[in-house]
């Protein structure tokens, strides 16, 4: 082996740029509901989906030397508008790909705000639509323990022990994180078609 490739073999590799450590940090925390958001909008195509979350990957890693001041929000906006780009470069989107419905988005944020839903009410394909893309616009812990608590039936004391926190903290977070829902519905509703 000639001494050149054996120096450039055992040199260290830069795993990322300083510039770059807040945002990956940001990514980590932020990379289940970032991979909700873009699956959804992507018509729940899993391939699509990775690879959009690599090309968000990447935009982090090439991020500029000067961080964004809210990396989170930053993720969120470029992962919207990789998807957005994508759309545009392939000029049809899928008809499988849900949207804003005012009127069950209306429904679903009055029905949340007084009344428990049924199974068979949150089966209805429109209905189901309509909450994951409220859901997917949420940020990734109030994505989390909506997911967590209602989807997968994890009890408040088993969310406070995986997250080390308190059980009236969970509560708590759980309230709010059920408010910023009804307040995505509500834009839901306010949307056009």
């Amino acid at each position: 082996m000639s001494s050149a490739l054996s120096q450039t073999l055992s040199a260290p590799i830069e795993i990322a740029p300083a510039a770059a450590e807040p945002l990956l940090g940001a990514f980590d925390r932020n990379a289940r509901g970032l991979y909700r958001f873009i699956h959804l909008r992507t018509g729940r195509d899993q391939h699509l989906a990775d690879d959009l979350m690599q090309q968000l990957w990447l935009a982090c890693r090439a991020a500029p030397a000067d961080a964004p001041p809210e990396p989170a929000a930053w993720l969120w906006t470029v992962a919207r508008n990789l998807i957005t780009a994508h759309w545009r470069r392939h000029s049809t989107r899928p008809i499988h790909i849900p949207i804003a419905d005012p009127r069950i988005a209306a429904e679903l944020a009055e029905r949340l705000a007084h009344d428990d839903l049924p199974d068979a009410f949150l089966q209805k394909k429109e209905i189901h639509d309509q909450l994951l893309l409220a859901l997917t616009a949420l940020d990734g812990e109030a994505q989390d323990l909506i997911v967590d608590h209602y989807f997968h039936a994890l009890s408040h004391d088993a969310l406070a022990g995986r997250l080390g926190i308190g059980v009236r903290a969970v509560e708590g977070r759980l309230y709010r994180a059920r408010q910023q829902l009804r307040e995505r519905l509500a834009r839901l509703e306010l949307q056009e078609i």
